[in-house]
């Protein structure tokens, strides 16, 4: 029978256990369930709740992580208690999405109240999670009572414009072990009963009549954790320091838990100070034999208002004297040089208390010292060196000598403030730039220093000179080069202004023509020396000009660039002259060059010398021939190009049933150049140089229309056909 008992006792408190901690997933609802939506900014760890109206009901303090996604999304589960990441476990879970939760600070045991991590919940509101929204356990749960499944769940990283009602104030645990979570409403929470509370054993209850009166100070509060927030104590309630009787100030707090604490103090306003004697002058200079009013506008009361002037009494210690002496009457003539001292005194009639007031009263001779020698203004160049205080003089009223008191401020222009200026400074001060000073002369009484002679002197600094031009050296440059004349190149005055906008320059080019040039990038092209002259003027002194001239040295090391026409022929048959020049061409940039050579070489490679000085060539042997042209560059004949041209040279086609003749050609040796044979062309068997008389060209055609004009129109549809194939007309 006991057994059982036990056996049913053990069920019923795994079915207790079951009902507390594990998974609550109840019935999903549609997406948007509920009557709020809650968001979560985690740029400022606080969640929003707003009914669906748009309306922000509440917020809560978290702590978000790295992790935390953003997006919307609809709760899918709950849980009372659930492991977390490590293992922990929290209280009043609300699954977001997949693994990210609104749950409470972390426990270190499942179900156990008392193993929260209080370094984690000091962390609330900052980020601090792995991902999930951590919360008060006050706030998860709320949560979890109010937000059923599907209700949606914004979160957004924001800032606090994004918080209607703010960040709400959090509450510190002071201690880093474990413990309750303080808002948890569970039965046995040790917070439960904790309550916030006020301290005013600080607080002085007297208040002297007329004070600045501060309600807060001495007065400490705490919250139901310990926590000092003075910061946040109201009250109710005023105290009238003009006006004597007792007052009373209501305090109040209220903390991050909602629990509230009230405190009252009773202040009494009293009359407990010194009577004032008002109208005294502490510090006085007056000229000697002056007389001095000893009771003009000299008053005295109680802080209550009680007028107490007729009760003041007067007793004056004399200059060299340290004995004081009642004296009785209203005027006191100063007929001592040195310091009087007036002491004035009053008894409170109610608490006895002395007032004594001094007025301390020196005599001298305390007129302005005055000047001469000082001019009013004065001109000068720049860079000049003046001895400021030369035949200047000061004294005083009374003729004493003041003048090693001179003090020299100079202002500079554009300058707001004067500068003092040392002994060593004002007798060698070199005027560095240009504008209106102002050198300020001042003298003070010794005895009164509110007694000071002023007296200025304005300096004009003008700077006439002719500007220095740096930044100008000699170049080096390739024709058809565009420089920037003005870069580098600067014009200052001997004051520093700078004038490099107003300099001019002038190009003179190797052939001598000058122009001036207004703009920036000049183009060299001509090669040879260019002379840049630059020119700057004082725009104060127009006769005060500087030039300096730089020379830009052009040089030419362009390649010709060789064309040869696409339709150049490029096959011919044997003892037909042909036109080795014809559709050749060479450039070096625009400009085109003559005098381009032509080297034919056989398939061999020896060089054959048939042209001739029209042009002219006769090949006297089928084969392949190429033709090697060369230009040089007129400005720099070091600098040459090439290009190669490849001649089909053929056998013409003989007569039927006629035997071809033989013709054979005897190479020369490469580069050699061979003199013109004296024996009969058909002897020799060398290649044959055409003559336009012997074969009827007419002189007054090109050597292509000539040789075009000999040929049959078989021949020269096929040379026109073979011409098109597979040669590009440029190299």
């Amino acid at each position: 029978m006991k057994k059982s008992k036990r056996i049913i006792s053990l069920m019923l408190c795994f079915l207790l256990a079951a009902s507390l901690f594990t998974v609550n997933t109840g019935e999903v609802q549609a997406a948007g369930a509920g009557n709020y939506i809650l968001q979560v900014n985690k740029g400022t760890n606080v969640v929003t709740v707003y009914r669906k109206d748009g309306t922000a009901e509440r917020a809560f303090i978290c702590s978000v992580g790295t992790a935390t996604p953003l997006g919307t999304f609809y709760t899918p589960n709950k849980y009372r208690w659930h492991e977390l990441d490590g293992p922990s476990y929290g209280q009043y879970c609300t699954r977001i999405v997949n693994g990210i939760l609104f749950h409470s600070v972390w426990y270190y045991r499942n179900g156990d109240y008392a193993s929260q991590s209080y370094v984690q919940y000091n962390k609330l509101g900052s980020t601090a999670s792995h991902g999930c929204v951590r919360l008060t356990v006050a706030d998860a749960k709320w949560i979890y009572d109010n937000c059923p499944l599907g209700t949606e769940v914004r979160i957004i990283y924001g800032s606090s414009a994004n918080d209607p009602l703010g960040k709400p104030a959090s509450i510190k645990v002071p201690n880093t072990g474990t413990g309750w979570d303080p808002t948890d409403p569970m039965s046995g929470n040790p917070y439960s009963s904790a309550m916030p509370s006020i301290d005013t054993s600080g607080a002085s209850r007297t208040v002297s009549y007329g004070s600045d009166f501060n309600p807060l100070t001495g007065i400490v509060a705490r919250d139901s954790l310990g926590n000092d927030i003075s910061g946040n104590l109201a009250y109710a309630g005023k105290v009238n320091t003009k006006k004597l009787g007792d007052y009373k100030i209501t305090y109040r707090i209220t903390d991050a838990l909602g629990r509230t604490a009230y405190a009252d103090v009773v202040y009494t306003v009293a009359d407990t100070g010194k009577a004032k004697i008002t109208g005294v002058k502490k510090n006085q200079t007056k000229e000697y034999k002056s007389t001095l009013k000893l009771k003009k506008n000299i008053k005295a009361s109680t802080a209550s208002g009680k007028n107490l002037t007729k009760q003041i009494k007067i007793k004056v210690i004399y200059p060299g004297s340290k004995k004081e002496k009642t004296y009785k009457k209203s005027t006191l003539k100063l007929t001592k040089l040195g310091t009087y001292k007036i002491n004035y005194y009053v008894t409170h009639p109610d608490n006895k208390q002395v007032t004594k007031v001094t007025s301390t009263v020196k005599v001298r001779d305390t007129k302005k010292p005055k000047f001469s020698g000082i001019s009013s203004q004065k001109t000068i160049e720049y860079g000049s060196v003046l001895n400021l205080k030369s035949g200047i003089r000061a004294k005083l009223v009374s003729g004493k000598n003041m003048t090693s008191k001179i003090e020299v401020r100079i202002k500079a222009p554009n300058k707001e403030k004067f500068k003092k200026l040392s002994s060593s400074q004002y007798k060698n001060y070199r005027f560095i730039q240009t504008g209106v000073y102002t050198v300020r002369y001042t003298v003070k009484n010794p005895n009164n220093k509110k007694a000071a002679a002023v007296k200025e002197m304005t300096v004009t600094v003008v700077d006439t000179a002719a500007p220095v031009i740096s930044g100008v050296t000699d170049l080096s440059a390739e024709i058809g080069t565009a420089l920037n004349l003005r870069a580098g190149v600067t014009a200052a005055l001997v004051s520093g202004q700078d004038v490099t906008a107003g300099i001019r320059v002038t190009v003179t080019a190797p052939a001598g023509n000058s122009s001036e040039f207004t703009g920036t990038d000049y183009t060299f092209d001509q090669p040879g020396i260019y002379t840049v002259m630059y020119t700057a003027v004082n725009p104060a002194n127009s006769q005060a000009a500087v030039q300096a001239i730089r020379r830009v040295t052009v040089t030419d090391n362009r390649i010709p660039v060789i064309s040869i026409d696409a339709n150049k022929l490029k096959a011919v048959e044997t003892n037909v002259p042909y036109n080795v020049y014809e559709g050749v061409s060479a450039l070096v940039g625009q400009t085109t060059v003559s005098g381009v050579t032509a080297q034919i070489t056989n398939e061999s490679g020896q060089v054959l010398n048939i042209v001739n000085g029209a042009g002219m060539a006769v090949f006297a042997a089928p084969g392949t021939y190429t033709i090697t042209y060369t230009a040089a560059n007129p400005n720099n004949p070091a600098k040459t190009g090439t290009a190669q041209f490849t001649l089909t040279v053929t056998s013409p086609v003989n007569p039927a049933g006629a035997p071809a003749a033989p013709v054979s050609v005897e190479p020369e040796a490469e580069g050699e150049v061979q003199p013109e044979p004296e024996q009969p062309e058909e002897e020799t068997g060398n290649i044959q140089t055409p003559d336009n008389s012997s074969t009827g060209a007419d002189p007054s055609r090109s050597p292509l229309e000539n040789e075009k004009q000999g040929q049959p129109e078989a021949d020269s549809e096929r040379n026109d056909t073979e011409e098109t194939e597979g040669f590009g007309a440029e190299i």
